[in-house]
């Protein structure tokens, strides 16, 4: 059933599609202002086991399953569902994301439908995923309005899921590489922030995302949080040169490291110029905290802005320890 309030029957007489990009996600267009647009519930990767979660498994069939809701009074007859999936990177288009597949789908009245798209994923292409899904009807028109762009605040049709699970095998430190894109038709200053993510209500959202229960996050605080850039830039779409799991880094190389103090976040900040369409490597670093045991999750959350302080991306790192 739809999680949309239509009491006042404002959609009786059309469809309303829309798949979520945030579990606080009503379908309203723009998406509400300090909400992630990135931690979306309705699109997940299913294992080969049948875990739900943002890993792949590599030369096994795994699934990406979307979740369209429609909270129309009427149905929805051969919706177009497309999936999409892409390297762990702050901004992404469609030209920059690889399909994964695509169905006509019929979403009944004030309900939600789920489909299924198979993906077996070479070992290059498995581990963490940034995952897009997109919706449109022909009749009645109910549809994104540009093709060209993955509008997820501003366009229902279109939802992101940036969550990325990375396990530390009881390591002190712990980096995360990832893509940062300059999406504007011109130079820019691009700046990456990252900030441990404490506030409870972020951390249900999250939890919601992740289908678990946000209790688990947030135990004990983190020691330090920072980034770093790479040294060369990244060929999106024809060469994968990331580095998609936790690995141990020295400590030389932990540039713009914040220590936690009192109760205020870790947090680290990097700013670049970037050509438009240019894209470059970025690392995340995460520092053990003093107090942290085996078995805590702590997340992290990245987001990208212009020179304005507008957030333009993002994604979410949750760390194992």
């Amino acid at each position: 059933m739809s999680n949309h309030d239509d009491r006042n029957g404002k959609f009786d007489g059309k469809t309303y599609l829309y798949i979520r990009t945030n579990p606080a996600d009503t379908g309203v267009e723009p998406l509400a202002a300090g909400l992630d647009f990135w931690v979306s519930p309705d699109i997940v990767v299913i294992e080969p086991g049948g875990a739900i979660g943002d890993e792949a498994v590599a030369n096994q069939q795994n699934e990406v399953q979307v979740t369209v809701t429609n909270a129309g009074g009427i149905g929805a007859t051969d919706a177009y569902v497309e999936a999409f999936i892409a390297d762990p990177s702050t901004v992404m288009t469609p030209a920059t994301a690889t399909p994964v597949g695509a169905v006509f789908l019929s979403i009944p009245a004030y309900n939600a439908t789920s489909i299924s798209f198979p993906w077996t994923p070479s070992a290059s292409e498995a581990g963490h995923r940034c995952l897009f899904a997109r919706v449109s009807l022909a009749f009645p028109f109910d549809s994104y309005v540009d093709p060209t762009i993955f509008d997820v605040v501003g366009d229902r049709h279109v939802a992101q899921r940036n969550i990325h699970v990375v396990s530390t095998a009881n390591a002190k430190r712990m980096s995360f590489a990832f893509v940062v894109l300059n999406p504007s038709e011109m130079q820019a200053q691009v700046i990456v922030q990252a900030e441990e993510v404490r506030a409870p209500a972020a951390l249900r959202q999250l939890g919601a995302a992740m289908h678990c229960q946000a209790a688990t996050f947030g135990r004990h605080e983190l020691g330090a949080v920072g980034l770093s850039w790479g040294r060369e830039r990244v060929v999106v779409g024809e060469e994968r040169r990331l580095a998609l799991h936790a690995s141990l880094v020295p400590a030389r190389a932990v540039a713009g490291v914040v220590a936690a103090k009192g109760r205020a976040p870790a947090t680290g900040v990097v700013e670049r110029a970037l050509e438009s369409g240019e894209a470059r490597r970025a690392v995340l670093h995460v520092l053990r905290g003093p107090e942290t045991v085996e078995g805590d999750l702590n997340a992290v959350r990245v987001t990208q802005v212009d020179a304005k302080g507008m957030v333009t991306g993002g994604l979410t790192v949750v760390v194992r320890w």
